[in-house]
């Protein structure tokens, strides 16, 4: 099906932001498929093994292998008039040059098969694998969607919940930032507990980057340093 409000919360803001850019950079896209139901994938795979037409998908329905059935990934196309998959100019080679801009993975990455046209939320990896393991069916998965507010660069947020710094966008204790290397400035905002840096509650901050990784969303401050927007489902800021 081509209805993108059928995606993951997080990806139809991914495809807004992804229409936008590649508008001011000239590209026309429209968007094809989306959510894919176990009849239409399985109908899918069938295309040239028991039905007419060329192989496009190493995906049975049945398995829920394909990121499509988990509403995690859309296919565009080239919607200006010259063709369809015309790739003329490296049309689909730029589009996915954009959207990795915006934190998004491209099956023009792949190995096998070469998927140019599809875009996908890289944070379960670059395969339904995860998903399956974690969830088991893509119903279940669809039960823990939550709608987040969108966080937009060059404005200012307030943390709602105290929370380490890091050196880079990620969970991991060995990111977390060392008090004493704090700015005095910084350092106002922030407390130190065992030596590391912890932002306060209710502290501001002005946000100048935002990345999407193993399924968190995170901010990066003008000092460098990044906070979680969103953690574990949670929204941290507003």
């Amino acid at each position: 099906m081509r209805n993108k409000t059928a995606l993951h919360p997080l990806l139809q803001q991914k495809i807004t932001e992804l229409e936008k850019l590649c508008e001011k950079n000239g590209l026309k896209i429209g968007i094809g498929e989306c959510l894919r139901t176990v009849k239409e994938q399985d109908e899918l795979y069938a295309q040239g093994r028991t039905t007419p037409g060329k192989r496009v998908t190493n995906a049975r329905g049945s398995t829920y292998s394909s990121q499509h059935q988990w509403g995690i990934a859309f296919d565009f196309y080239r919607n200006d008039g010259t063709g369809t998959f015309n790739e003329t100019g490296d049309f689909f080679t730029r589009v996915g040059s954009l959207a990795k801009t915006l934190g998004l993975g491209w099956g023009g990455d792949w190995k096998s098969p070469v998927d140019k046209p599809h875009l996908y939320l890289p944070d379960w990896g670059s395969t339904a694998t995860k998903l399956r393991q974690q969830y088991g069916t893509p119903d279940q998965f669809q039960k823990t969607w939550v709608k987040h507010p969108v966080f937009e660069t060059d404005k200012t947020y307030m943390v709602t919940q105290a929370c380490y710094l890091r050196s880079t966008a990620g969970a991991k204790s060995t990111n977390r930032v060392k008090y004493q290397t704090l700015s005095d400035a910084l350092k106002k905002k922030c407390r130190k507990k065992q030596g590391y840096a912890i932002f306060k509650k209710k502290k501001t901050f002005r946000l100048t980057k935002v990345e999407h990784t193993g399924g968190n969303v995170w901010g990066q401050m003008k000092s460098g340093y990044w906070v979680p927007l969103i953690y574990k489902g949670e929204t941290r800021a507003n």
